[in-house]
C-alpha cells in the first residue's frame, strides 16, 4: 500500500497537512485514562503547542468557569481523557477541509460535509440506543470516518473530481475509486493516514472498514456501528445529489447490532433536521 502510485502522489502532496507522531500518541494516551502519565502526556503536547492552544481556546470558549484555564494539564484535568482526545480527533478534521468548496472543481464539498455530519448523527443514536460504545466517541469517528475523501479534495482534487463524474453518472462510489486510482478505494487511503499520524486502531479500523465491516475482527462494534450509520447517511447524501440510487442495508449488521428497520426509519426522519442544525453550530 505504502507503494502505490497514489499514496506516493499524495505523499508528494504539498497540502497535506503535516501532522508529527506525537499527535497519535497523545491520542492513544488520552483514549486509555487509567494508564496514562500526565506529565509525560504533557510532555508531548510540549512538541506540537498548536494543539495545546486548540484545547484550551476550546474550553476558554465554552466553558463558564470563572478563571481562565491557562495551562494543558488544567485543560485535561477539567475535560477529562476522553473528551480531549475527542476534541484533538475534530481538530484534524477540521485541517481536512481545507476552506468551503474544497479544491475540487465539482465534487460538492458542503454536500458531502452534511453526509459527514449526518452520519455523525446517525452513529450517536445507533450508539445511545444499542449501548455498543460510547455516543461521544462514535459522534467523533463518524466526522473522521471519510478521511480518505477529504485527503484526495486536499491532495488530488482532479482525481476526485473524475470520481464524482462517475457517481453521478450511477456509478457505485467505490468501483469509481477502483477505476480512477488503480485498484484502490478511500478506506484504504484512509487507512493510511491513520497509520501516517500514528493514530489508535479502533479508528484505523473504523475508516478502513466501514464499507466492509465482516472482513474486521477488531473493534467490532465500532466498525459495525460506523457502517450502518454510513449507510443510512449515504441514501440522504444521494438525495442531496439528486440521484434516485439506494444503499441496501445489511440484515446480519443490523440484526448483530439488535436495531429493526422501524429504528432506522426513525433515524432517517430526523436525520435532514438534525443536520441542518449541527451544520450551523459546527462552523468548519
Amino acid at each position: 500500500m505504502d507503494q502505490h502510485n497514489i499514496i506516493n502522489l499524495i505523499k508528494d502532496s504539498e497540502h497535506l497537512p503535516k501532522i508529527p507522531k506525537d499527535f497519535g500518541t497523545i491520542i492513544n494516551m488520552l483514549s486509555k485514562p487509567r494508564d496514562y502519565d500526565m506529565d509525560q502526556c504533557v510532555e508531548y503536547f510540549s512538541r506540537f503547542p498548536q494543539l495545546g492552544t486548540i484545547l484550551i481556546e476550546e474550553l476558554n470558549y465554552n466553558s463558564k468557569l470563572k478563571r481562565e484555564i491557562q495551562t494543558i494539564k488544567e485543560a485535561i484535568n477539567y475535560l477529562g481523557a476522553k473528551n480531549s482526545a475527542l476534541i484533538m480527533i475534530a481538530y484534524v478534521t477540521r485541517l481536512l477541509i481545507p476552506n468551503e468548496s474544497g479544491r475540487t472543481k465539482c465534487f460538492d464539498n458542503k454536500k458531502y460535509w452534511k453526509h459527514c455530519l449526518a452520519t455523525s448523527m446517525a452513529a450517536y443514536m445507533i450508539s445511545a440506543e444499542t449501548k455498543l460504545s460510547d455516543k461521544d466517541k462514535m459522534f467523533t469517528y463518524g466526522l473522521i470516518h471519510d478521511i480518505g475523501i477529504t485527503v484526495l479534495d486536499i491532495c488530488l482534487p482532479d482525481y476526485l473530481d473524475k470520481i464524482n463524474e462517475m457517481h453521478l453518472k450511477g456509478i457505485h462510489q467505490l468501483i469509481a475509486e477502483k477505476i480512477v486510482l488503480h485498484g484502490i478505494t478511500h478506506p484504504e487511503i484512509g487507512r493510511w493516514i491513520c497509520k501516517e499520524w500514528g493514530l489508535p486502531d479502533e479508528i484505523s479500523d473504523v475508516v478502513g472498514f466501514h464499507h466492509t465491516p465482516l472482513l474486521t475482527d477488531r473493534n467490532i462494534d465500532e466498525v459495525r456501528i460506523i457502517h450502518l450509520a454510513d449507510s443510512i447517511s449515504t441514501n440522504y447524501y444521494e438525495r442531496l445529489l439528486g440521484n434516485d440510487t439506494t444503499f441496501i442495508y445489511t440484515n446480519k449488521i443490523m440484526e448483530e447490532l439488535n436495531v429493526n428497520r422501524d429504528f432506522i426509519e426513525d433515524i432517517i426522519n430526523k436525520i435532514p433536521s438534525e443536520v441542518d442544525k449541527l451544520n450551523r453550530i459546527i462552523n468548519f
